[in-house]
C-alpha cells in the first residue's frame, strides 16, 4: 500500500492493491464539505463519489459559498475526467442506476443554486425556485437548510 504520485491536475490519491485489483482513494477536496474523498476502481471504471455527487436529491450546499460551489463543480470535472462508466452518488434516490450523467446534473444543480441564491432575498424564494427546477428531487429539508445558510451568509458582515 503506497501512495501514488498524482499529476498536477489529478487529486491526491492513495492506491490500494486488493488481490491484484487497484482501488484509488482520491482526496478530492471541496464537495458539500471542505474535505471530501472518492473511490475509483479502474478495472470497473467505477467511482464511488461520496458527497461529491448527488442523484435526485437536493444538494447540501449549506457549508458552501459561491467560491466553494465553483470549486465543487471543478472537482466534479476531475471525476468526469476519469471517464467512469458507473458513478455511485453519496446521496441518491432508491431507483438510481448509477449513471455517470449525475456528474453533469450535480454541476447544473450547483450552478442553478448559486444563481438563484444570488438573486433571491429570502430562503422561501430560493426554495420555491429550486423546487420549480427540480420538482421530483427528494430531501427538501436539506434544500431549506441550504437556502437559509445562503441567506444568512449574504446578511453577514
Amino acid at each position: 500500500m503506497a501512495p501514488a504520485t498524482p499529476s498536477p491536475a489529478a487529486p491526491a490519491q492513495l492506491t490500494i492493491d486488493l488481490e491484484g485489483n487497484q482501488r484509488q482513494v482520491l482526496s478530492i477536496g471541496q464537495a458539500d464539505t471542505a474535505i471530501s474523498t472518492a473511490l475509483f476502481v479502474p478495472s470497473l471504471a467505477a467511482v464511488v463519489a461520496g458527497d461529491l455527487a448527488y442523484d435526485g436529491v437536493h444538494m447540501m450546499t449549506a457549508e458552501t459559498g459561491p467560491a466553494e460551489r465553483e470549486q465543487w463543480i471543478a472537482n466534479l470535472d476531475v471525476i468526469a475526467g476519469l471517464n467512469p462508466a458507473l458513478v455511485v452518488a453519496g446521496h441518491k434516490t432508491v431507483a438510481d442506476d448509477n449513471d455517470p450523467k449525475i456528474i453533469a446534473e450535480s454541476q447544473q444543480y450547483l450552478r442553478d443554486f448559486s444563481r438563484i441564491a444570488a438573486e433571491e432575498t429570502t430562503s422561501a424564494g430560493i426554495v420555491a425556485r429550486m423546487v420549480e427546477l427540480y420538482p421530483a428531487w427528494e430531501s427538501r429539508r436539506t434544500l431549506w437548510h441550504s437556502a437559509k445558510a445562503a441567506i444568512d451568509r449574504k446578511a453577514a458582515p
